[in-house]
């Protein structure tokens, strides 16, 4: 019986290392924008790939996944690990450009359609191809007494005037920022439309190869270099 409190001691210790790492393992989800501190920084990962270029991070949804009605989705979601933020630290997005779409072989300004995105406090910004309406920011999630933020936003495709939103793939642009953190590098929304799976990987792929035009300067480039070598070899 003298035993009987160090077991128990051991037991709720147990017990919560336990539930210490099973809320670290759920706390980040496949294809979620996922959120850690470095160096004071927000970084980002669990993208897909990232821009040709920029070097933005691209992250994937489907307006098609129903959960909340046609034309409306909250995946990706926003995430972290245990002890990521201070407790009490608000994540916030932050809009930038227009809506762009693809038409099934280039990518493009949006035409009648747009995007709205919902933040935690009741804001709503709008993308559209001329550009953003509504709140400039809103708030993703506040981290709680273990440092974790897991949100969903909901995001609705619409189109302007008559007729159902246009089937292809939509894209918008955010940033993150944090209380006393140095904002996050801009990331891309790229969310599907009506697209067979392989089609709107497609859309995603394109983002991460070169224009034909920039192709061709490269290889131009690499024709000088071969012709200035050739020269000094002369």
């Amino acid at each position: 019986m003298a035993h009987l409190p160090l077991f128990r001691d051991f037991a709720v210790s147990l017990a919560f290392v336990v539930s210490l790492g099973q809320a670290q393992a759920q706390a980040l989800h496949e294809g979620d924008v996922e959120m850690s501190v470095v160096g004071g920084k927000i970084v980002l990962d669990g993208y897909a790939v990232t821009q040709f270029g920029s070097g933005f991070k691209v992250f994937e949804g489907d307006f098609g996944d129903l959960a909340g009605g046609p034309f409306k989705t909250d995946d990706p979601g926003y995430d972290s690990e245990i002890g990521t933020f201070t407790s009490g630290t608000k994540v916030s997005y932050n809009t930038v450009g227009s809506l762009q779409f693809w038409n099934g072989t280039g990518w493009g300004q949006a035409g009648m359609e747009r995007v709205r995105l919902d933040g935690n406090l009741g804001e709503e910004s709008f993308f559209s191809g001329t550009g953003i309406s509504g709140a400039l920011a809103g708030l993703v999630g506040q981290a709680g007494v273990g440092g974790v933020v897991h949100e969903h936003l909901d995001m609705t495709l619409s189109r302007i005037g008559a007729g159902v939103p246009a089937v292809g793939a939509y894209m918008f642009q955010l940033y993150l920022s944090g209380d006393g953190l140095v904002a996050s590098d801009s990331f891309l929304m790229v969310i599907n439309q009506g697209l067979e799976e392989e089609a709107f990987e497609m859309s995603v792929q394109a983002l991460a190869v070169p224009e034909a035009s920039t192709w061709l300067m490269l290889l131009a480039g690499v024709g000088l270099i071969g012709t200035v070598t050739a020269r000094r070899r002369v």
